[in-house]
């Protein structure tokens, strides 16, 4: 295969659907009780920023360059996700995210014949507590979460080859979370994290280690009706820039098209997309079916951002998503 193909590699990171608000917010389910919620999503790409510049035909000009849009080979996601939540006690609560996905792209098909991708791809599981419900005599709640993203479920191919599920890794998020009801009606939240991520080393010793990110969104919702509510969500990621790949990939690079001059850099900012930085909002509406079960219809975009929160090396997609809700 041609190394093309590896810039559709990072984009399957990000083609994550707006899932829920609860996968954000600092509230925790009773005990006993539990959220489910499954999400058909659709997630589309033709395009990406960068901050290597091309020529028309592909071909390096400048790795240093300024932030700018270019277009891609189209990706696109196809993807059915379990989202789940369960109150271990009235403070701590186990969630999960499993996503099945399915994957195409236009890389793949012309340099290895096949679609891409499909199968269980990064499972994510952590635990919410509830650390304070009156924050400040404010109403504010206040939570800890810590998740972990397991790269398990599928096989990881060779990153000079290959289009996998995920980048084969480890990643572990603490964060902090807020929430506050407002009255008569709606509520917000925050969530500030910090991700950390770990070594690929599937095909040791073609290493590679993505750089950690802190992760912030904030969002709300409010009823429009007794059935019908709308939600927003902002997501704004970004790179601390502690990426790293091994000495032998580069030198393996070289096979695919890589040029000793570029060293590590086109590694880590465009073919493996490892320090990728990210601003996108989403807007869902929510209809009470029953006062248990809901569907969701949500949509979801990357932006270009502005100043330190500019969207960088990093896919523009849009995700289109349908779920259906059922709270016990």
């Amino acid at each position: 295969m041609s190394k093309r193909i590896l810039t559709v590699l990072f984009l399957s990171a990000f083609s994550v659907a707006f899932i829920s608000g609860n996968a954000f917010s600092a509230w925790t389910q009773a005990k006993g009780h539990s959220y489910n919620q499954l999400t058909f999503s659709y997630y589309d790409t033709t395009e990406k920023y960068t901050s290597i510049e091309h020529d028309e035909e592909g071909a390096i000009l400048d790795i240093y360059g300024d932030v700018h849009k270019e277009d891609q080979e189209a990706f696109v996601s196809k993807k059915i996700t379990y989202y789940g939540e369960y109150g271990i006690t009235d403070k701590l609560t186990v969630f999960t995210a499993i996503p099945y996905d399915w994957q195409k792209s236009n890389d793949a098909l012309k340099y290895a014949g096949e679609d891409g991708p499909s199968g269980v791809g990064d499972i994510n599981i952590g635990l919410r507590h509830s650390l304070a419900g009156n924050l400040l005599g404010k109403g504010i709640l206040m939570s800890v979460q810590g998740q972990v993203k397991i790269p398990e479920a599928y096989d990881y191919g060779n990153p000079l080859t290959h289009l996998s599920l995920g980048n084969g890794q480890y990643d572990t998020t603490l964060a902090i979370l807020f929430g506050k009801a407002f009255n008569p009606k709606g509520y917000g939240w925050a969530n500030i994290g910090y991700n950390f991520r770990f070594e690929n080393d599937e095909f040791e010793p073609m290493t590679f280690d993505p750089g950690d990110e802190i992760k912030i969104s904030f969002g709300g919702g409010y009823p429009i009706t007794s059935r019908l509510s709308i939600r927003g969500i902002v997501a704004w990621t970004k790179s601390v820039g502690n990426a790293s790949v091994s000495d032998e990939l580069i030198r393996e690079n070289y096979k695919y098209g890589g040029f000793a001059e570029h060293g590590d850099v086109v590694l880590i900012k465009d073919s493996l997309g490892l320090e990728a930085d990210s601003l996108s909002a989403g807007v869902s509406l929510a209809f009470n079916i029953t006062p248990k079960i809901q569907t969701v219809l949500s949509y979801d975009r990357t932006l270009e951002g502005f100043g330190p929160f500019k969207t960088k090396d990093t896919a523009l997609g849009n995700t289109y998503g349908i779920a259906l809700v059922y709270m016990h």
